[in-house]
């Protein structure tokens, strides 16, 4: 009999990004499965990364979650911060992405740049960022 590949890390995140989506959109288990025509237990599998989700049944999961397939495979912004934060919290996650949507909206150049330095300042000696002044750069 064949071995069972070993889940990588795409599987993973495969299966977290399912499950994401799922809650995001309030369905539950019950409901997702009853779609693609899978058991619930699979759809737990799936999301847990401990199968591999076959390709037809992506695609159904894409329909039912009303999403393209690309879905799965693409970085997001969210992947980039938790690989560079590895221990931050998903409260602090949240707080920080909703915090770059109005920082983008704030379309006074020098009153970013204020508060950049007042928020490396805030953050201490290892947050600080040289003179505090126009500097881009993100603590790491």
């Amino acid at each position: 009999m064949p071995r069972k590949p070993r889940r990588t890390a795409q599987d993973l995140l495969i299966g977290r990004r399912l499950r994401d989506r799922r809650k995001f959109l309030k369905q539950s288990l019950q409901e997702l499965s009853a779609q693609v025509g899978v058991s619930y237990q699979q759809v737990q599998k799936y999301e847990s990364g401990q199968d591999r989700i076959p390709a037809s049944i992506l695609f159904s999961i894409s329909k039912a979650l009303n999403i393209s397939p690309n879905y799965f495979f693409t970085r997001t912004l969210e992947d980039e911060v938790r690989e560079a934060y590895p221990d931050i919290t998903k409260e602090a996650l949240s707080e920080a992405m909703a915090f770059l949507y109005w920082f983008q909206r704030i379309e006074d150049k020098p009153l970013r740049d204020q508060l950049r330095a007042m928020l490396a300042h805030l953050g201490g000696p290892s947050g600080a960022t040289g003179s505090g002044q126009g500097s881009n750069k993100t603590p790491k």
